[in-house]
């Protein structure tokens, strides 16, 4: 887990009316939207490697451990009894229900990839390439947070994405225990963190240059912060003055005043500088 009260921050595009109602929403209820894994720019985002370790017989052995209704009894599923078909009403023998029961489980994961929203943060505020990425070629805005150890703030969640060569794998054993643990249970939270630092917290090293953080939640669109979090605002090279004196009437309506930075390119090297000691 990254270390509390050190910077982290969020490039952001102001590109077009719903990037400022976004922004003021930002600011006047201190909440950030989260877009989900399946529309972020890595076409890897979210996809380990489900390796299929299992044998067809440790897969009905699995498969009993479940029961289905009859009659007014819960019985358990007994594969030699049982005639599993296929779409076409075909009976599956055990090579074709061993490839189906992966099918279901990568489905299940392309589920989950659809109902987990993450919010992106970076620790660096000098990127060029950040800059020109995720703000809009420069014209865009980045917020500064110094996050709390508060139990109150999500980003208490906030958690380190690792970068490999190689993408990690997951078994397809442990899915087919995970779904047999109660969901309460520590087991299973510690199943599940396993899956998510795999899934959501792994990127190519291409990517380590953005050296970043991240919020990860289940169905819910936004996260909170507290409003002392939000330490400051930092508008591009080419975010224009009009839209500084705009910015700035939205500053305004917040309860909690914050200062607002330019950022300048670099007179030494190949980055971003920013202007702390002259706040606009």
């Amino acid at each position: 887990m990254p270390q509390p009260k050190s910077s982290v921050f969020r490039y952001v595009s102001m590109k077009g009316d719903d990037a400022w109602s976004f922004l003021e929403t930002t600011l006047l209820t201190n909440t950030l939207p989260l877009a989900a894994s399946t529309i972020l720019n890595d076409p890897f985002e979210a996809s380990p490697v489900i390796l299929n370790d299992t044998t067809t017989a440790e897969i009905a052995a699995s498969i009993k451990r479940f029961t289905i209704r009859q009659g007014n009894a819960d019985v358990p599923i007994d594969l030699d009894k049982l005639q599993v078909a296929g779409p076409d009403g075909a009976s599956l023998g055990p090579e074709a229900l061993a490839k189906r029961t992966q099918e279901l489980f990568e489905g299940m994961i392309a589920q989950r990839n659809r109902q987990c929203h993450i919010a992106s943060f970076s620790r660096r505020i000098s990127s060029e390439l950040q800059w020109s990425h995720y703000a809009d070629g420069h014209k865009g805005i980045a917020y500064h947070f110094v996050p709390t150890s508060s139990t109150e703030s999500e980003f208490k969640g906030l958690k380190t994405v690792k970068y490999a060569r190689q993408r990690p794998i997951v078994f397809l054993s442990e899915l087919i225990d995970q779904i047999s643990i109660e969901p309460t249970s520590n087991k299973f939270v510690l199943s599940w963190l396993s899956y998510e630092e795999r899934s959501f917290l792994a990127k190519s090293t291409e990517w380590s240059y953005e050296e970043e953080e991240r919020v990860i939640k289940q169905n819910v669109g936004s996260m909170s912060f507290l409003e002392s979090e939000l330490m400051s605002i930092i508008v591009g090279p080419r975010f224009n003055d009009e839209n500084v004196s705009r910015l700035k009437a939205v500053v305004a309506k917040r309860r909690r005043p914050i200062k607002i930075y330019r950022a300048a390119p670099s007179q030494t090297d190949y980055s971003i500088e920013i202007k702390w000691s002259d706040p606009l």
